[in-house]
């Protein structure tokens, strides 16, 4: 699994390094002496209130230390320094910077100046406010288009996806069910752990099976989300904090239920191409580039037309001036705020369409 693997990582700390010194001392850390591990925790669901990172750091004196949100292609954001400890917590600034799993390491220094990193690994998202937050755009302060792409029944597709959006650099995020996440076995799982790493998708809940509705209690929703957890534990990631109900299909139960579980956006969209019927690439194409504006989100479906047309739709959406992005990069900067179609649903059912119909078996 992923997580387990990237503690190993996180385990390998670096060699410590010349920190350039202090005022004229020019003191370095000595490698054989100064160094951290890190282990980040296991993915939880429901998101804890608190979370911690185990630390060891050895060698130098007077050691303090700091966790560092590292999102890709971003500005690292740390948490201020404290004096040394076993457990270091995500602090609100770097929880701010983590809308979905993102990079991360600790940071040691010592009295003379010299410093040491633990290895990489993905930080855990962020508890929730309780309070989940419907999203259909994010910000138009950014030439950001977000491709989010649902169910993952074909896994081929997502494979796909993942190596388009790996060939041309740019982001996207899986919506899946957790049935459908069950049937893969080998290269589609691996791919999606490394893509996330990457920092290539974000992943996002959509529940187990199309089971969801604008009449779906509090108690169904949390039994078909926390069920859902499955497909994060199979995939070694987590879904958190993104949730997109089933057709969008949203009603106040599932609304609470989500808050509850620690999902921070409820993501509905802004732009609906028909792409479950599979239109040929041009038609696919010029649909989603023609009502893409700054801070869209477009739903997409992970199957195979989808991905014969997804070249062009990042390339025409260049040309535009927009940049395909993970949900993450959408919704992580913390001076973003969600674009006009935001908004709560705590008393109003919604129901938007746009979702395919269910797979045989999806209910089950």
């Amino acid at each position: 699994m992923l997580v387990a693997l990237l503690a190993v990582v996180g385990a390998i700390a670096w060699s410590a390094r010349d920190s350039g010194g202090s005022g004229d001392s020019g003191a370095t850390a000595d490698a054989a002496t100064l160094r951290v591990f890190a282990t980040p925790p296991k993915q939880q669901l429901p998101a804890p209130a608190t979370t911690q990172i185990a630390v060891t750091a050895a060698g130098g004196s007077g050691l303090q230390m700091r966790l560092v949100a590292a999102p890709k292609g971003a500005a690292h954001v740390p948490a201020p320094w404290q004096a040394a400890a076993k457990a270091l917590p995500v602090p609100a600034n770097v929880a701010r910077a983590t809308a979905g799993l993102i990079p991360g390491f600790v940071e040691v220094r010592e009295d003379s100046g010299g410093t040491a990193r633990s290895g990489v690994f993905l930080l855990p998202p962020g508890p929730g406010p309780g309070t989940a937050q419907v999203v259909r755009s994010g910000s138009s302060a950014k030439p950001y288009v977000a491709l989010v792409s649902d169910d993952g029944i074909d896994c081929a597709g997502v494979s796909r996806i993942i190596d388009v959006l790996r060939r041309t650099r740019s982001g996207g995020t899986f919506c899946l069910n957790g049935i459908n996440v069950r049937t893969w076995s080998g290269s589609p799982t691996k791919k999606v752990e490394a893509a996330v790493a990457d920092g290539l998708i974000t992943l996002c809940s959509h529940g187990r099976g199309h089971r969801t509705s604008t009449t779906t209690s509090e108690a169904e929703a949390m039994a078909d989300l926390s069920t859902n957890a499955s497909a994060d534990r199979q995939l070694g990631v987590s879904s958190v904090p993104f949730y997109r109900p089933a057709y969008g299909a949203l009603s106040p139960g599932s609304e609470k239920a989500a808050g509850k579980l620690g999902y921070r956006w409820i993501v509905l969209w802004g732009v609906d191409p028909s792409d479950y019927g599979k239109p040929d690439v041009a038609t696919l194409t010029g649909r989603v580039v023609s009502a893409s504006t700054r801070g869209s989100i477009v739903v997409l479906h992970a199957i195979g037309t989808t991905a014969d047309a997804l070249p062009s739709m990042i390339c025409g959406l260049k040309a535009k001036g927009h940049k395909a992005v993970t949900l993450t990069t959408m919704f992580g900067d913390p001076a973003a705020t969600p674009g006009d179609g935001a908004g709560s649903t705590s008393t109003t059912p919604v129901a938007t369409g746009g979702d395919a119909p269910p797979a045989p078996g999806e209910r089950a």
